[in-house]
């Protein structure tokens, strides 16, 4: 027999490498169901902000109680839909005569509520004495893509 090569005998015996269209498909789809769930979550600015903006209250609510306690006097904490500031006096709003300084020295020292994101309190102002006791328990609530509640504890000021 003329022109003809043995056929390989180990030939349809290894197993195939590299992925079948079924499986490439398949992958693509299942891709595009979690970019079409999950996407607009990390593309929505007021999930970061709101997230951000509950971080940032429980800082300054810690940073009053310390203030306190630091300077051997009342700190009062106003709270309105704006956002919150630092007061040695409880009179809502707060006045310019009398604010505290921020960490940096910022006068007056006041978060504000950023856009898409709303702030409620269960009371428009409370403080903290000498000692960093609150003079309420206070729960404040922080709406943007989730609704997050901050609460300072009434007996020992604990903020979480």
């Amino acid at each position: 027999m003329m022109g003809f090569a043995p056929l390989n005998p180990s030939y349809g015996s290894h197993a195939s490498r590299g992925f079948t269209l079924v499986e490439l498909v398949s992958i693509i789809v299942i891709a595009g169901i979690l970019a079409a769930v999950a996407g607009p979550r990390f593309f929505n600015a007021s999930t970061f902000a709101s997230r951000g903006y509950a971080d940032a209250s429980s800082g300054f609510l810690r940073y009053a109680q310390k203030l306190a306690v630091a300077r051997h006097a009342g700190v009062t904490v106003q709270i309105d839909s704006a956002g919150l500031a630092l007061c040695t006096t409880a009179g809502n709003p707060c006045g310019d005569a009398n604010p505290w300084p921020g960490p940096q020295g910022d006068t007056p020292y006041r978060i504000d509520v950023p856009n898409g994101v709303t702030l409620a309190g269960s009371a428009t102002n409370f403080s903290f004495d000498a000692q960093g006791r609150p003079s309420a328990g206070i729960t404040l609530t922080i709406s943007g893509d989730t609704v997050r509640t901050l609460t300072v504890e009434a007996e020992t000021g604990y903020v979480y």
